[in-house]
């Protein structure tokens, strides 16, 4: 049976690595399963768990792009952990996703961790990683292949005090979705920072992808933000850059989600939104602003986009109709550049 993590635990931890603004965007990923219904069967079944998107500190990082992902219960055996890889082997959406990434040229890790003894804690965990080769996760010995990723001067970042409203909601969560999360972040400071001490260049993280029934995959982000006094939302252009290089090659689409919230210190939800990463494209600024700090602690630069631009998030997105006719990055480019089309008339006066 899996270790049950209690929920204090989980939040300590994700407090040592976390500040407020990255904790609440994590919150977000699971205030979408309870606001918005998404955990319901017809859904659940569709949305996939994301992970990290990793290089190596090598020349060219941007060529060696992995996608690590991690499994979100801690086992209590390595024999369980071996049962739930065969199942994930043997599961339809997984293996569209795989093929989605191998297509992009994006190497697959997927990686769980068991305790190292009786004394369990995040601190304490033996991690196991299996690397996706011929439709198969092999498993692999002595931290491979992250243990032959050169440098050994990596460190985790450090955390700060979180808001209160913070804090209430992830203590309003369910132990396992805060296992979940403490288990990814576990994965990236606790086992490549603090035990390999690995330097690894333009992380990101993935929050979920969408897989159709017929084996579209979208890959979600998901943040929690309130617009500006412009009506506009600052999306980092590095986001974009990712999302593009994740889809570009497969012509598929993305989507970012929003939970807009107030600009009370309650920050109350207002409602979920989403942009298609077509439609981000064609209707974002193109002039840069400055953003907060990235997970490499330099400043980040910051897309503003338009709320008008972004559209009511409902059960609808995650039917098989609406998948299929967005599901196309180029088509959905094209249907968006199709209208515009028309409406720059008005501005061009008669010929």
């Amino acid at each position: 049976m899996p270790v049950e993590m209690a929920a204090d635990d989980s939040i300590r931890y994700l407090q040592r690595f976390l500040v407020s603004n990255k904790a609440r965007g994590m919150i977000a990923e699971l205030s979408l399963k309870t606001e918005l219904g998404t955990s319901e069967p017809q859904i659940t079944n569709k949305l996939l768990s994301g992970g990290w998107l990793l290089s190596p500190k090598v020349a060219n990082p941007q060529y060696h792009r992995y996608m690590a992902s991690i499994l979100p219960v801690l086992y209590t055996t390595e024999a369980e952990l071996h049962t739930a890889i065969a199942t994930l082997e043997h599961d339809r959406g997984w293996q569209a996703l795989a093929t989605f990434l191998s297509k992009s040229g994006i190497g697959i890790i997927v990686s769980g961790a068991t305790p190292r003894s009786r004394d369990v804690s995040y601190t304490n965990l033996q991690w196991h990683n299996f690397v996706y080769q011929q439709e198969q996760l092999l498993s692999t010995d002595n931290h491979y292949p992250f243990i032959t990723w050169p440098g050994n001067r990596g460190r985790p970042s450090n955390g700060a005090e979180w808001q209160p409203d913070v804090i209430e909601r992830f203590e309003q969560s369910h132990p396992n979705d805060l296992t979940e999360l403490a288990l990814r972040q576990a994965f990236y400071y606790g086992y490549l920072k603090q035990e390999l001490k690995k330097p690894i260049e333009d992380p990101y993280d993935v929050d979920a992808f969408i897989v159709s029934y017929q084996g579209a995959v979208i890959p979600i982000e998901i943040k929690e933000k309130s617009p500006t006094e412009r009506g506009e939302f600052g999306v980092d252009a590095g986001r974009i850059l990712m999302l593009l290089r994740l889809c570009i090659a497969t012509d598929s689409n993305a989507v970012y989600v929003i939970r807009e919230v107030d600009t009370s210190p309650f920050r109350a939800l207002v409602g979920w939104k989403y942009i298609t990463l077509a439609d981000m494209i064609i209707g974002c600024r193109w002039n840069l602003q400055a953003g907060g700090r990235g997970m490499g602690g330099g400043a980040t630069q910051t897309v503003m986009i338009s709320g008008d631009l972004f559209q009511a998030l409902t059960q609808t997105n995650f039917s098989e109709e609406w998948l299929d006719q967005h599901r196309s990055l180029q088509m959905s480019v094209r249907a968006t550049a199709t209208k515009l089309a028309h409406d720059l008339s008005r501005y061009l006066g008669r010929a």
